[in-house]
């Protein structure tokens, strides 16, 4: 193995630490009780290294987003799942990998608001998943062939995030906020009936 990728990996490892230590530390003492030195501390690098690999508090916050949407991916790419179904997925297993870590995630979403509207922050424009699942359902019939899934996804998107943001802050609980998600997808005129209210 070359001296570059073993370079690679000791950087993507030592990232991986700095995410995990800081996830484990929000969760344990909470995000606003937890400085860059103590996350370096606990990932055993000098805090310099968590500025020079991730960045400060806000970046290493939308390292630990962005972590989670990795595993959105990775579960997303293993379903067979289209059009509305694939959305309705999407929806359930982002809002289920929430709730899983809610005394993480509830702290990020409210601390950092800009995690779910600035989707550069994370390398990826998140909004493409439920538009690509609109398109998927334009194209099987499930909704209207002059349905343009841009703006429609985009609305789908925003409503999803507007379930998540009232979850993170206290004033949905779980399973609301599960059924919430699943309404922002099947808002649109689609052949289905949402989730009975909690």
């Amino acid at each position: 193995m070359s001296s570059v990728a073993l370079r690679e990996r000791g950087k993507a490892r030592r990232c991986a630490d700095i995410v995990a230590a800081a996830a484990g530390l929000w969760r344990d003492r909470g995000v606003e009780n937890v400085s860059l030195s103590q996350i370096a501390a606990a990932a055993e690098v000098a805090p310099q290294t968590v500025y020079n690999l991730i960045g400060g508090l806000d970046a290493v916050a939308f390292a630990v987003i962005k972590q989670a949407l990795d595993r959105l991916d990775a579960a997303l790419a293993a379903t067979s799942a289209s059009g509305v179904d694939l959305a309705l997925e999407a929806a359930r297993l982002a809002s289920e990998l929430y709730v899983a870590d809610a005394r993480l995630y509830r702290q990020l979403l409210v601390r950092i608001p800009r995690v779910l509207f600035e989707g550069t922050h994370l390398e990826r424009d998140v909004a493409q998943i439920v538009i690509l699942a609109v398109a998927g359902a334009r194209d099987a019939g499930q909704i209207a062939g002059a349905v343009d899934p841009e703006p429609l996804g985009r609305a789908i998107y925003t409503a999803y995030l507007g379930a998540l943001y009232d979850w993170g802050c206290g004033d949905s609980n779980d399973a609301a906020f599960l059924c919430a998600a699943e309404i922002a997808v099947l808002a649109p005129p689609v052949r289905r009936t949402p989730c009975a209210r909690p």
